[in-house]
């Protein structure tokens, strides 16, 4: 990518409603082949190209982010996706996108089983000198060739790793649609509750525990 912000939401357009070529041909033109996958329900942790003995195979962990994105596609092969945002930090190399999307289980009669979720993706991304082909060159990330004697080549960003963050409520949806979410809502109302009667009924005597039996300083939560 030359653009990371314009030009993410193809690639997750591609990765998520699209045909099982086009995910593999996103991945190749823009996941390294040791990106890394991380999610609530999944990891593929980054490794380099590994020939299987004595089959001829070689595998990375790109190929099992490829497995994810396929039986994600399996699953759900009609998937609702809106992308809300797009935010690219030069100085971290962090791509962050925030997403809305309903995932739905085909086999489930009626929409039955119905995820409707909001998350923030974040891309770690690596900018790399790439050859004729806008593949990223081996062992050229510290190149320090003169300008002046060589043409330097294009320079693109690749995703070196990704990790999808959701809300526990959200995330819930996907393995309990019917309702789970709303009893962990209740949950967090619960707690917000029991905050404020612990500030309301325990701040002072927390303080004096503090400050007569442990001698600890109280400032944070003493009242000036």
């Amino acid at each position: 990518m030359e653009y990371p912000e314009d030009q993410i939401p193809h690639v997750i357009r591609s990765l998520t409603q699209r045909s099982r070529q086009d995910q593999q041909a996103t991945l190749e033109d823009y996941f390294l082949p040791d990106a890394y996958f991380v999610h609530p329900f999944c990891r593929v942790p980054s490794f380099g190209d590994y020939k299987i003995p004595f089959t001829g195979w070689t595998i990375n962990s790109r190929q099992f982010v490829f497995f994810i994105y396929q039986w994600y596609r399996i699953l759900s092969p009609e998937i609702k996706l809106d992308i809300d945002s797009t935010c690219f930090d030069k100085k971290t190399n962090l791509l962050y996108v925030t997403l809305r999307q309903t995932f739905t289980l085909w086999f489930v009669p009626f929409s039955l089983w119905q995820a409707n979720v909001k998350l923030v993706t974040v891309l770690e991304l690596q900018r790399l000198p790439t050859d004729h082909h806008h593949k990223p060159l081996p062992g050229q990330q510290n190149s320090n060739s003169n300008l002046s004697l060589v043409q330097q080549p294009r320079q693109l960003y690749f995703i070196k790793g990704q990790q999808d963050h959701y809300q526990v409520e959200d995330f819930l949806k996907f393995i309990a649609p019917w309702g789970a979410s709303l009893l962990w809502v209740v949950w967090q109302l619960y707690a917000t509750v029991i905050c404020a009667l612990g500030v309301i009924f325990l701040r002072i005597p927390n303080v004096f525990v503090r400050e007569r039996v442990f001698k600890l300083d109280s400032k944070a939560i003493k009242k000036q």
